[in-house]
């Protein structure tokens, strides 16, 4: 139980990494900077077409109205008109009867070196996924929020053609902090948490194995003399291999095996509670039998009578059959409760009496 405990907790330790590390992947976010009043715009980059070069691009934004009144934002077909420059930026809005990569192709095909999409609603950034192949998108594109598309358009229409802006790459927002919490800390602290629970459950098993010092102190104890000990008497000490000495004091078990004091002390509350021997709890109290006697019942004698023969003297008490047989009487011979009894020593003696 204790592995599969910890087995599910690092198996959902691990998934939480993943499901981090998955959503760090699709919020990574890029920057557009405007160069004529430094402002900066959070965007998100489309999951089909290049990425912005690490060094970033300069190109001047258009938003493609502005190249023809007849135009539509949304840029489900290419534009009529061509710009001036060379390298620019276009500014599209979301929405219309294409798709994100139909308006993509279609800036493409104008001539544009990247692709800006605006929200047309009061959306979080989202990012732009296309079904088909996408291998003929040469171009980066990335999406923004609503208010910052209608921010960027307003300042297209007041700056005109010299309007500036530079995209920077995607900044994967992962701290180096975060990286190590998540990816290396995060198991290494469920990894310390099961250790440390493993060793309390360790050290409650080895209490658990420990004779408390009360019992321990109750236990007998017993003087060893040499010129008392008998044959088999043992004559050292299996713990500290010594032989026992003239008034050592002797810790007697319950199983009857003998030890020094200071030795079988130790040994019971510091290592087992067990005996070094036989292996017996001592801590385990056992129902002690009493001693069986010699004879489990008594009998009584028979009475003398003319069945026995004339004077003649009855079995021994030892002979005689257990107290639960019938008894017999002067001119009716023993009958026995069991029509077949067992041959037995007892009955041949009795049949031997009888004759007689």
């Amino acid at each position: 139980m204790a592995f599969r405990g910890a087995s599910f907790l690092l198996f959902i330790n691990w998934v939480c990494i993943v499901v981090w590390l998955t959503s760090s992947f699709e919020s990574t976010d890029a920057t557009i900077v405007v160069l004529a009043t430094n402002d900066s715009y959070i965007d998100r980059t489309a999951a089909f077409g290049p990425r912005i070069p690490e060094e970033g691009l300069v190109l001047n934004l258009i938003a493609i109205e502005t190249l023809d009144a007849d135009e539509e934002t949304t840029a489900c077909q290419p534009v009529k008109r061509m710009p001036d420059s060379s390298s620019w930026v276009a500014l599209v809005e979301r929405g219309g009867r294409c798709s994100f990569i139909d308006k993509v192709r279609n800036m493409q095909a104008s001539g544009a070196k990247a692709v800006i999409v605006g929200d047309n609603q009061k959306n979080g950034l989202i990012t732009m996924y296309a079904r088909e192949d996408t291998s003929d998108v040469l171009i980066p594109s990335v999406f923004i929020t609503q208010n910052h598309y209608r921010e960027l358009r307003y300042f297209n229409m007041e700056l005109g053609k010299g309007f500036l802006v530079k995209m920077l790459p995607d900044e994967i927002d992962w701290p180096i902090l975060d990286v190590i919490i998540f990816i290396i800390l995060s198991p290494a602290f469920v990894v310390l948490f099961l250790f440390f629970l493993w060793k309390i459950r360790m050290r409650q098993q080895r209490l658990a194995d420990l004779a408390p010092p009360e019992v321990v102190s109750n236990l007998p104890i017993k003087i060893f003399f040499q010129s008392k000990a008998q044959t088999n008497d043992p004559v050292e000490c299996v713990i500290c291999l010594e032989d026992y000495k003239d008034e050592d004091e002797l810790r007697v078990l319950p199983c009857r095996h003998e030890y020094h004091v200071v030795c079988i002390d130790n040994w019971l509350t510091n290592r087992k509670k067990f005996c070094p021997i036989c292996k017996r709890d001592i801590c385990v109290v056992t129902e002690t039998t009493p001693l069986l006697g010699s004879s489990s019942s008594s009998s009584s004698p028979n009475p003398s009578g003319g069945g026995l023969g004339n004077g003649a003297a009855g079995p021994s008490s030892s002979s005689r059959p257990s107290s639960s047989s019938p008894p017999s009487s002067s001119t009716t011979p023993l009958i026995s409760t069991n029509r077949n009894p067992p041959p037995t020593a007892n009955a041949s003696e009795e049949e031997l009496l009888r004759r007689v």
